[in-house]
C-alpha cells in the first residue's frame, strides 16, 4: 500500500501540472490536492471521513431500522491463542490498529466496540470490501430477471465492450476475476500501477468516467483460466448493474437491500464525478457504519433471505462463496495459501469466507456456526500477513467458544423485531 500511495501522489501531481491542458478537467485543483494529501496523511481520518473528500451518492437508511438483539455477556472471558500467546479482543485493537469491531452470533450482537476516534455512527470506508456488495447486486439483478444468467456474455448487456478485451467474457468470469485481462501483474509485490492509473484518471481527478478506463486494458489469458485481482473489473460489473437496473447503483442498493434489511444509517458511495452522471466506484470507497456492514453480513449468512423475502436467488450464496474451479482454490490466488476466491468473495478452505478491503477492512462470515465479524482497521500496509493470520486464529476461537451452549446465543433464525 505504501508504494501505491507514493505512486498515486506522483500521478496526481502530474495531473495538476497539466491542469490547463485538460480542458475537461472536472474537480477544482484544490479538491484534487486534498485527495492526494489524504492518501499520504492520517489513515484514521481518511478511512473515517472518505465521503468528505470525494463526491458521493447517498444510499438512504431504511425507513424501519432492523434492531439486532444483544447478548454482550456471551464473550465474557473469551481468549484465543496466536503464536503461543493468549490474546483477548482488546488485543485486536492494540495489535492490529482496529477502529471498530462487531461480532454477531445467530443474529445477536455479542460484541461491539470502537477506538481511534470512531463510534457507532462512523461511516468507515470499505476499500475493496465493497466488491462483495457489487457482486451481490448482480445476484439481485439475476433474482429480478434483469440478468438471465451469469453465464451470459458481458457484451449482451454492455455493447461498448465489443472489440475490447472484455468481448467474449462472461459475467461469471468477471465475478471470479478470471476475465484474462492483464492488470497489476505484480500486485502482491506491492506494485499497483494499473490500479493507480485507473483510480487517478477516474475518481481522483474526474478526467474520465470510470467505465472508460476499466475496459481499456489488454487480454493476457483465455477467459476463465487464470485468476487476476482486478479492481477495474469490479467497475465493469458496477456498470452492468446500472444498465440492467436502469438506476444508479446507490439507489438500487437502497431499494433492494438497504431498505428491506433495515439498515440503520445512510451510506455514502463515492462516485467518479459530481452530478447526476457520476457512477459509483464498484471496487472501493463505499462508506457505511459497522453495524450496517454486520447487517449485510447477516443477510448473506441467511442466504439472501430477510424476513421471509428471498432477495437473492436461493442458491446464490452457495455458488458465490465457493472456490469451485482449480484456478480459484486456496493456495493459488493469494500470498496466504489459506485463501481462495469465488464471486468477489475471498474463501477459506474450511468453508468460511470474507469480504476484504485494504488495510484490514473485513466482513467475515461463518455460516456453519452463525458468526459474522465486521471490522474496520487502519493497518500500516494494504495487506499484513501477520495480522491476517492473527485474525483467522481469532475467528476459529470464536467458533469454538460460541458453539458451547453456555456461551452461544440460541439460533432463532432471522431477528424480526423492528423499531420505527
Amino acid at each position: 500500500m505504501k508504494s501505491f500511495l507514493v505512486a498515486l501522489f506522483a500521478l496526481i501531481a502530474g495531473a495538476l501540472i497539466g491542469v490547463f491542458v485538460y480542458t475537461r478537467f472536472v474537480p477544482p485543483p484544490l479538491d484534487v490536492l486534498a485527495r492526494a494529501a489524504a492518501f499520504e496523511g492520517d489513515r484514521d481520518y481518511f478511512f473515517q471521513n472518505t465521503s468528505e473528500l470525494f463526491p458521493t451518492r447517498t444510499v438512504a437508511r431504511s425507513s424501519t431500522t432492523q434492531v439486532l438483539p444483544r447478548d454482550e455477556t456471551a464473550l465474557e472471558g473469551f481468549t484465543y491463542q496466536h503464536e503461543g500467546q493468549t490474546k483477548t479482543l482488546a488485543d485486536i485493537f492494540t495489535d492490529m490498529e482496529t477502529s471498530g469491531l462487531m461480532v454477531l452470533h445467530n443474529g445477536r450482537v455479542v460484541h461491539e466496540s470502537y477506538a481511534r476516534g470512531a463510534d457507532a455512527s462512523t461511516r468507515f470506508t470499505t476499500w475493496s470490501l465493497v466488491k462483495s456488495i457489487t457482486s451481490t447486486l448482480v445476484g439481485v439483478a439475476v433474482a429480478e430477471g434483469k440478468i438471465s444468467s451469469v453465464d451470459d456474455l458481458l457484451v449482451t448487456y454492455l455493447p461498448e465492450v465489443a472489440g475490447t478485451a472484455y468481448d467474449g467474457v462472461t459475467i461469471k468470469q468477471a465475478l471470479q476475476m478470471s476475465s484474462g485481462i492483464r492488470y497489476d501483474p505484480n500486485l502482491w509485490d506491492g506494485k499497483m500501477d494499473d490500479t493507480v492509473k485507473f483510480m487517478t484518471k477516474s475518481v481522483v481527478t474526474g478526467q474520465a468516467p470510470s467505465f472508460d478506463p476499466a475496459i481499456d486494458f489488454n487480454r493476457e489469458n483465455e477467459p476463465g483460466t487464470k485468476f487476476n485481482y482486478n479492481t477495474a473489473e469490479s467497475q465493469v460489473l458496477l456498470e452492468l448493474i446500472r444498465r440492467v437496473s436502469g438506476m444508479d447503483a446507490a439507489d438500487y442498493l437502497h431499494q433492494t437491500i438497504w431498505q428491506p434489511v433495515g439498515m440503520e444509517y445512510d451510506g455514502d458511495w463515492v462516485i467518479d464525478r459530481a452530478g447526476t452522471d457520476g457512477a459509483e466506484i464498484g471496487g472501493a470507497f463505499y462508506n457505511a457504519s459497522l453495524r450496517d456492514w454486520a447487517r449485510f453480513g447477516q443477510f448473506i449468512l441467511q442466504e439472501g433471505n430477510w424476513a421471509g423475502q428471498q432477495i437473492l436467488p436461493a442458491d446464490w450464496v452457495d455458488r458465490a462463496t465457493v472456490s469451485d474451479e482449480d484456478h480459484l482454490k486456496p493456495g493459488t490466488v493469494h500470498p496466504n495459501p489459506n485463501r481462495g476466491y469465488a464471486w468477489h468473495w475471498w474463501t477459506y478452505a474450511d468453508g468460511t469466507f470474507t469480504a476484504s478491503g485494504a488495510n484490514g477492512q473485513t466482513l467475515y462470515i461463518d455460516r456453519a456456526n452463525g458468526i459474522v465479524v465486521a471490522r474496520s482497521s487502519a493497518w500500516p500496509e494494504g495487506y499484513v500477513r501477520e495480522h491476517d493470520d492473527q485474525s483467522y486464529a481469532m475467528y476459529k476461537a470464536l467458533a469454538d467458544w460460541l458453539s458451547q451452549p453456555v456461551n452461544g446465543a440460541a439460533d432463532e433464525g432471522l431477528v424480526a423485531s423492528e423499531a420505527p
